[in-house]
């Protein structure tokens, strides 16, 4: 995996203009998903042939890749449909993104309800969740799994990463959540954090991590 391409990637993707909303309802949706798979076709070269099908997606079946998303659920049709819709859908919210000065002890976005993708430690330590689809942040305990809320700090363990990067792991639900210390990194940069997120989650799923 080549981190640098994806950073790439992630930055041309929020590069695109916002599309806009319209009373809950999300309008021009094929138009702003074909958008998207150019980007990725221009980032990752070698997705052009996994992007080319979605192409010749109808407008009901990206209705029913969206309702799916909206719901919560994991879009069948594999994870670079999942990451082209999810990327569609940013651009309807990105311009939602805030701090909030409270916030769920969890990974549920109170904005727009998404869930949290990565989280940053402040200069002062605190953690916060990041939105994976406005960018909202709020503050969360860092004894915490935002998955299933898990405290006993046995069962939660970090595997550090470079440059003040880590992976958060949870041994009761299995869940992972990627971040960035700022104590150490030079400021939040979400498009690296989100490249680097991708393969800090490769490296644990291949064993290749050691806990700190």
């Amino acid at each position: 995996m080549n981190q640098y391409a994806l950073e790439t990637l992630y930055r041309s993707l929020d590069e695109l203009a916002p599309c806009e909303r319209e009373a809950g309802e999300y309008p021009n949706f094929e138009d702003c998903f074909r958008e998207v798979l150019d980007v990725i076709s221009l980032e990752q070269p070698d997705w052009a042939a996994q992007v080319q099908p979605l192409r010749a997606a109808s407008r009901p079946q990206l209705e029913r890749w969206l309702k799916e998303l909206l719901d919560g659920e994991e879009i069948a049709s594999g994870d670079l449909t999942q990451f082209a819709v999810e990327q569609t859908l940013r651009r309807y919210w990105k311009q939602e993104g805030r701090e909030l000065e409270e916030g769920p002890e969890s990974d549920v976005c109170p904005v727009c309800g998404a869930r949290a993708d990565v989280a940053y430690l402040d200069k002062d330590g605190f953690r916060y969740a990041v939105c994976s689809r406005c960018d909202s942040h709020w503050q969360v305990s860092r004894i915490l799994c935002l998955r299933c809320g898990e405290k006993d700090a046995a069962q939660l363990e970090y595997y550090p990463y470079e440059n003040g990067y880590r992976l958060y792991h949870c041994k009761t639900c299995d869940g992972l959540l990627p971040a960035v210390d700022l104590r150490e990194a030079s400021k939040l940069d979400l498009a690296k954090l989100r490249a680097a997120a991708a393969e800090m989650q490769l490296l644990f799923e291949e064993g290749q991590v050691e806990e700190s």
